[in-house]
């Protein structure tokens, strides 16, 4: 079962609309609906979070939901590239003002 099957089963089992879902999340009805149709994914601070809500394991939706997987995964590496991307930024913005001059 993926992320969204899982989530939305969870949900309905404890008669949780997904309005109220998002109230206790700070989030919107339209992101609950985007996790539950996997054209999303949470943060992985909000997937411990809602792990500790339902009571399942992240270990179980990680295991089981490749997708998921790989949007962390591709998260990770976005994250990881920032600060390359930054500094090739200053060396690019440095080279220009030395050829300015």
């Amino acid at each position: 079962m993926n992320f969204g099957q899982k989530l939305q089963t969870a949900r309905i089992n404890m008669h949780l609309t997904q309005q109220k879902l998002a109230d206790d999340f700070f989030i919107t009805r339209q992101t609950v609906s985007s996790w539950e149709n996997d054209n999303s994914y949470p943060d992985i601070m909000t997937l411990i979070k809602l792990s500790d809500y339902f009571g399942f394991s992240i270990d179980e939706i990680l295991r089981e939901d490749k997708q998921i997987r790989l949007f962390l995964d591709k998260k990770a590496v976005k994250n990881d590239l920032k600060p390359i991307y930054r500094i090739l930024l200053l060396t690019s913005f440095i080279l220009l003002v030395i050829e300015l001059l």
